[in-house]
């Protein structure tokens, strides 16, 4: 062979197809739709974990129906079921006022929801002696309660206030 001799260019079209991988139409295609849906998906936690309604309507969800309180800390800080007999209820109005029965006494309190923080003003209430001294301390925890609470969370059936380290409070249902 003549080393002085060029060697000849390869034909581009054909070099072309051949570092060309091979298309697999409907491989392509699954992980395509996997894909857009993992994007999705993603948009859509995105879109609702911003969405300043969603986070508004927990106020006004409140604002539904009334409710009746089922567990309060106790001034031990103990979490502790109410007293049968002394229901307490809380009626969130869409005038930002709560009211309701406190067990013995009525009151009455301006309320602020922002997203899922609460800010409870301290209560006016009436000035009625209960004979029964566990509801009076009960009723006392209640109110001291419901001004603490910085944090709720909502759902169909409860209605729970948190202290400001995350702690539950106060825990309503539906009444």
């Amino acid at each position: 062979m003549n080393d002085d001799l060029p060697e000849a260019a390869p034909d581009t079209e054909h070099a072309k197809e051949d570092r060309t991988p091979d298309f697999k139409p409907q491989s392509l295609s699954l992980s395509f739709i996997i894909a857009l849906a993992l994007v999705g998906i993603l948009v859509l936690l995105i879109l609702f974990e911003n969405i300043p309604g969603i986070r508004a309507s927990v106020g006004v969800s409140m604002t539904q129906s009334p409710w009746i309180l089922q567990s309060y800390v106790n001034t031990t800080g103990t979490l502790v079921p109410v007293e049968s007999g002394s229901p307490i209820t809380a009626i969130f109005g869409s005038d930002a006022r709560v009211s309701g029965s406190a067990g013995c006494n009525y009151y009455n309190a301006n309320y602020t929801v922002r997203d899922f923080t609460i800010s409870v003003s301290p209560s006016v209430s009436t000035k009625i002696f209960c004979s029964d001294t566990n509801v009076m301390q009960q009723e006392s925890a209640y109110l001291n309660d419901l001004v603490r609470a910085e944090e709720l969370r909502i759902s169909e059936s409860s209605l729970r206030f948190y202290d400001g380290s995350g702690k539950p409070i106060l825990v309503f249902v539906k009444g």
